[in-house]
């Protein structure tokens, strides 16, 4: 009999802290689809505010691009955006929370249902959303999942 794979700390740490990520997720995206209306409002007023301090700046051509970028974010933040995206990224909590549950087991499909997770958290707004909604959100829902996945892999070794 062979003993039982022991979980590196590092790991367990890696872990935790996505299970505490998810379940946080889980309960913000969640809140956003039961009221995705209140949500694009505050978006909205989020964009404004960062467009207006833009505009106080000296005109250039790249004011100018990120002022109509910014108007296309603000006239595309709708109660349904806002649904699609908090939809998409409910998805994508709940692929990272089983994934880290996996890998908590030491089970290495756990790290590719990560990737998964990513994958759908990265191309879903960008075809659902589409626009500059759809890359904000692709890159928010992706931003530190990356960092993660490639921590993760440096554990595969202890996985099978």
């Amino acid at each position: 009999m062979s003993a039982p794979a022991i979980r590196p700390t590092f790991l367990t740490i890696l872990c935790f802290l996505t299970f505490m990520s998810a379940v946080s997720g889980l309960w913000t995206h969640s809140e956003k689809l039961w009221s995705p209306e209140i949500m694009a409002d505050k978006t909205r007023e989020t964009f404004e505010t960062v467009r207006e301090s833009l505009d106080t700046q000296k005109a250039t051509a790249d004011t100018e691009t990120m002022d109509k970028m910014f108007e296309s974010v603000i006239k595309q933040t709708t109660a349904d955006s806002v649904r699609t995206a908090a939809i998409i990224m409910l998805i994508f909590e709940s692929l990272a929370l089983y994934a880290a549950y996996l890998m908590w087991n030491l089970n290495k499909k756990g790290y590719y249902l990560y990737l998964a997770g990513i994958a759908v958290a990265f191309l879903a707004p960008l075809f659902l959303i589409g626009g500059w909604l759809g890359v904000i959100n692709a890159m928010a829902g992706i931003f530190l999942s990356i960092f993660m996945a490639v921590l993760y892999a440096l554990n595969l070794k202890h996985m099978s």
